[in-house]
C-alpha cells in the first residue's frame, strides 16, 4: 500500500530531479523512516541526554564535542538498531523497485530466473551470506570494546 502512495510523490521527484539512484535512496528512505526513528527514540528515551549535554556544555565542551563525544556513544545502540533495520527492509523490498521499473538486485533475480533458474538461487544464498556476515559485525560494533569491570 505505501508504494501506491509513494508512487506519484516519486513520479513528480522524478520529472524535477530526474530517476537516478539517489531518488530511489530517498524512495527507500522514506520507506525506512517510521522503523529506525522508533529504535532511535528509545535509544533516546533510555539516556538522559539533556542533563548529560548540559553537563558537558558546563564543563566547556563545544557543540560538536558534545553531539560526537557524549550524545553519539549513548546513542550507539539505537544508531545501530536503526542501521540493520534499514538493511533488513531495503535488501527485502522488491515492491517499490519493481513498480517503480527499477534495475536492483531483487528484480534483476527475477530477470535472471527466466533464462537460468539456478543462478538466482546461488547469488541469493551468497546475498544472505553477506548480509548475515554484515549483520554479525554490525552486531560486533554494538558491543563495542567494553571491558569487564571488577
Amino acid at each position: 500500500m505505501l508504494v501506491v502512495g509513494l508512487a506519484p510523490i516519486y513520479l513528480q521527484i522524478g520529472r524535477t530531479l530526474g530517476t537516478g539512484t539517489w531518488t530511489l535512496a530517498f524512495a527507500y528512505g522514506i520507506t525506512v523512516l517510521p522503523y529506525a526513528s522508533r529504535s532511535i527514540q528509545a535509544s533516546i528515551d533510555a539516556a538522559d541526554l539533556r542533563t548529560l549535554s548540559e553537563a558537558a556544555r558546563s564543563l566547556g565542551a563545544s557543540w560538536p564535542t558534545v553531539v560526537l563525544k557524549v550524545l553519539a556513544p549513548n546513542l550507539r545502540q539505537g544508531l545501530l538498531a536503526a542501521s540493520l533495520i534499514s538493511i533488513a527492509v531495503v535488501l527485502g523490498e522488491f515492491t517499490i523497485a519493481s513498480l517503480l521499473n527499477r534495475q536492483v538486485f531483487q528484480t534483476a533475480m527475477v530477470v535472471v530466473q527466466k533464462q537460468d533458474p539456478f543462478a538466482p538461487a546461488i547469488f541469493t544464498l551468497l546475498a544472505l551470506a553477506f548480509v548475515f556476515v554484515l549483520l554479525l559485525l554490525i552486531g560486533r560494533v554494538a558491543r563495542g570494546t567494553r571491558k569487564a569491570r571488577s
